[in-house]
């Protein structure tokens, strides 16, 4: 994953869209995303990297007691971090709005956008999710 620019700008490619934090029983209230759309070759580069990362460190772990549960746990969690990055099609880089609930701005470091996405609030600890159409996401989509 990328980490943000020193100055704080979202990265070249970047999309906003307007969206909405939604928490049961109260009104929605308006919040403006700012989304990185993720390539096919991309997602498959990073999972392959990991992949081979951990494939690579296996080995090395077997020389630990017990042999044969290190290596396995090496593959299994390369296997699960690879996949983590080949189904992130959409990276949350930003979010501007409010809570629902007690009006205080949110706070988000970049990562895998989630559907649903929920956004801890600091001011009242809820967590509201954020909804975006899909419509909007189809149309800034890469492959």
């Amino acid at each position: 994953m990328n980490v943000p620019a020193q100055d704080g700008a979202p990265p070249p490619g970047s999309s906003q869209l307007d969206g909405e934090a939604v928490l049961f029983g109260f009104d929605p209230s308006p919040v403006r995303v700012t989304i990185v759309a993720r390539s096919r070759a991309w997602r498959v580069g990073g999972a392959a990297r990991t992949m081979a990362l951990f494939v690579a460190i296996a080995p090395f772990v077997a020389i630990f007691p017990p042999h044969a549960v290190w290596p396995i746990g090496a593959l299994l969690a390369g296997a699960f971090l690879a996949r983590r990055r080949y189904v992130e099609r959409f990276t949350l880089w930003g979010l501007d709005g409010t809570c629902p609930k007690c009006g205080t701005t949110f706070r988000v470091k970049p990562g895998r956008l989630r559907a649903p996405h929920s956004v801890p609030c600091e001011g009242c600890h809820h967590e509201p999710a954020i909804r975006i159409s899909a419509e909007q996401l189809e149309a800034i989509a890469l492959s």
